[in-house]
């Protein structure tokens, strides 16, 4: 079998297949089960304070006469609280050190983002996702 192990800036993993910052990515259960399942890495659901959602969180993406061949995701921001969410971090890269955890983190001012970053790196995030690019609903 051929070795599919990446290093990205640093940044190492079983393999270069990642799951983006999305639904998927909300927990510490949901990431282990994607690495279980052969992963190699995760962006972690963006994290932050505070917590700012708008509704509706899916809407259905419809093709020609198929309806709901998708979703499209509207949602900014984990709902989960941000402790909940360094200490499963934490968990996951005790169970799978070789996959690469990026935290994606988004907040609102210099002191939250300092803070922030080094509670992830703290908890042992690879990397940092840096969302400035979601204002909406903010």
């Amino acid at each position: 079998m051929a070795n599919l192990q990446t290093n990205l800036a640093g940044i190492k993993s079983p393999n270069p297949f990642w799951l983006a910052s999305a639904p998927p990515t909300n927990s510490g259960y949901q990431i282990m089960k994607a690495f279980d399942a052969g992963w190699g890495g995760a962006v972690w659901k963006t994290l932050g304070v505070p917590v700012v959602n708008i509704s509706s969180r899916y809407g259905a993406l419809n093709y020609r006469d198929n309806r709901m061949v998708g979703f499209n995701n509207i949602e900014l921001i984990t709902d989960r609280p941000l402790a909940d969410n360094l200490r499963e971090i934490e968990e996951v890269k005790k169970r799978f050190p070789d996959h690469a955890v990026i935290a994606s983190l988004m907040v609102e001012t210099r002191e939250q983002w300092h803070q922030i970053v080094k509670d992830a790196e703290n908890a042992g995030a690879d990397g940092l996702e840096l969302n400035f690019g979601c204002p909406h609903g903010m």
